[in-house]
């Protein structure tokens, strides 16, 4: 285990070269301390939420949250403790979101090995807040319409939880459609879609023959996997908000298999 010197030590240089990273410097500096399995873990449901897991990911995820702040985060220290291979640290964050300016408030909890880090855990310190600063980053949505059936509310006058998680899904495969084409011809013969999770809160009642619109933004794409977010209306009630992960798997052996190139970069575009 790390003497507390050395795991201070190594945080604080990280910590000094995300900064600078984070203001528009380069990432090979940030890189070297990072461990090659390192882990990454971001609450909520905002745009840069989720599990990043090998250092390739989190290269990522600190490229594309800088992207997404307009090219530049200031991070301010308030405050640590550490203990052996941990370290916690105090700070607040500023950025140009969505066209404002805004501050967030998070503890940093960072772990360290063989004088790299090893996994870390970002807490905002108000989630909700932070989840809707990151949020106003989100792009222009696609929108999917359907009327509520009767065959959609089974027994009463409402429209069923599973069937919301029919909705959700026919209008992802239509996002898919209008990025790269109809869904099994775009991935081609050795490739596969499978649903990898799912969470949904509900907000309110969807009745028969009301019609309901459903916002589809892609907040995450990997090489294997895609994240995305759902928001529900009727009429400017919302109903529903929902995430998904689709991972691409071998049609044979069903492994988790890179989406093809050209299907990436469709999906990747704006619009």
């Amino acid at each position: 285990m790390a003497e507390d010197s050395e795991a201070n030590a190594v945080i604080e240089e990280f910590l000094a070269r995300q900064r600078e990273m984070y203001a528009g410097g380069e990432l090979e500096a940030v890189v070297a301390l990072l461990a090659e399995d390192v882990v990454w873990h971001v609450p909520g449901t905002s745009p840069i939420a989720g599990d990043y897991r090998g250092r390739e990911a989190v290269l990522r995820y600190f490229t594309t949250r800088r992207e997404l702040a307009g090219g530049a985060i200031a991070i301010t220290k308030h405050g640590e403790l550490g203990r052996h291979d941990v370290l916690v640290q105090l700070a607040d964050g500023r950025a140009a979101l969505g066209g404002e300016e805004l501050e967030w408030r998070t503890a940093g909890v960072y772990r360290v090995a063989a004088g790299r880090i090893v996994e870390a855990w970002l807490v905002p310190l108000e989630a909700d807040a932070f989840d809707a600063a990151w949020a106003r980053t989100r792009g222009t949505p696609f929108v999917y319409r359907q009327r509520v059936r009767p065959q959609d509310c089974a027994a009463s006058t409402f429209l069923g939880h599973p069937r919301f998680l029919e909705f959700f899904e026919a209008a992802f495969i239509e996002w898919w459609r209008s990025r790269a084409g109809a869904l099994e011809q775009s991935l081609g013969a050795d490739r596969r879609l499978t649903l990898a999770s799912v969470r949904v809160d509900y907000l309110a009642p969807v009745r028969l023959d009301d019609e309901l619109r459903v916002e589809v933004v892609l907040d995450r794409l990997d090489p294997r996997s895609l994240h995305l977010r759902y928001d529900a209306f009727v009429a400017g009630t919302p109903v529903a908000e929902a995430g998904s992960r689709y991972v691409c798997v071998d049609a044979r052996s069903g492994v988790p298999a890179e989406l093809p190139e050209a299907v990436a970069r469709a999906l990747a575009e704006e619009g």
